[in-house]
């Protein structure tokens, strides 16, 4: 082949190379530039963009901030978060209750004391007022004028103290004579005197008598134990106890 049949053929490829890119090219631009390019469904133009953007900014209008609140709240409970699915302590602070006054323990050692058992004890010599006539003279000195020895004290108590007891432990701490002798027949006390005045000092049937809570016991004073509260009396009698309310204290 000549060389100008080879520039020949040459200029015509050229040619075709040409016309068919022209052809090509012109095939994808759209035919009418006003229209937008529907060469298939997931191209988008450029002219539909703003469209879209209409759409939205009118949808939006209608949309309130309630509404939108109430969709959280909706989507909240309907997806509890993990705080709410861990129960209402996860959620709530727990609120101490106010603080309360605890009682105070006593120790067994500081336990208050039992009360301390009490008795009252009199000694009375009054029937010798009516009887001072059977009274050596020497001793009329020694009655008082209201025929009381000791008025009635009321003083603590020992558990287990007798009528002998006490009165021994009184006529001492208030410096009042008294003078007893033990009868072993009785295995008791018997008060022979009480403020230098002894039986028969008033008559063959004089003597002292002792009286609890009113009544004359009919042993002797050391046999009888007192509990709290007795009231003791010592009388001197002129007539067996009969003129201070008993009898029957002598066979």
């Amino acid at each position: 082949m000549s060389r100008g049949a080879w520039n020949g053929g040459l200029a015509a490829l050229a040619a075709v190379l040409v016309l068919s890119a022209a052809f090509f090219l012109g095939g994808a631009a759209p035919a009418n530039p006003q229209e937008p390019n529907q060469s298939g469904p997931n191209q988008t133009s450029s002219a539909s963009v703003p469209e879209q953007e209409k759409d939205i900014a009118s949808l939006s209008a209608f949309v309130t901030p309630e509404d939108t609140a109430g969709t959280a709240t909706a989507a909240f409970e309907q997806e509890p978060s993990a705080a709410r699915e861990q129960g209402p302590a996860a959620q709530t602070p727990a609120v101490q209750p106010d603080a309360q006054e605890q009682p105070s323990l006593v120790p067994p050692d500081s336990e208050p004391e039992a009360k301390a058992w009490q008795c009252t004890l009199s000694i009375s010599c009054a029937t010798i007022l009516d009887n001072l006539d059977a009274l050596p003279e020497e001793k009329k000195d020694l009655v008082p004028s209201d025929g009381l020895l000791l008025a009635p004290v009321t003083v603590d108590l020992t558990e287990g103290e007798s009528v002998f007891d006490l009165l021994r432990r009184l006529t001492r701490d208030q410096g009042i004579h008294m003078e007893f002798s033990n009868t072993p027949v009785y295995n008791s006390a018997y008060i022979e005197g009480i403020g230098n005045l002894y039986e028969f000092d008033c008559g063959s049937l004089s003597g002292w008598v002792y009286r609890v809570n009113g009544t004359f016991p009919n042993y002797g004073c050391s046999s009888f134990q007192l509990r709290d509260g007795d009231v003791v009396e010592w009388l001197y009698s002129c007539d067996l106890g009969k003129d201070v309310g008993g009898s029957n204290f002598w066979p």
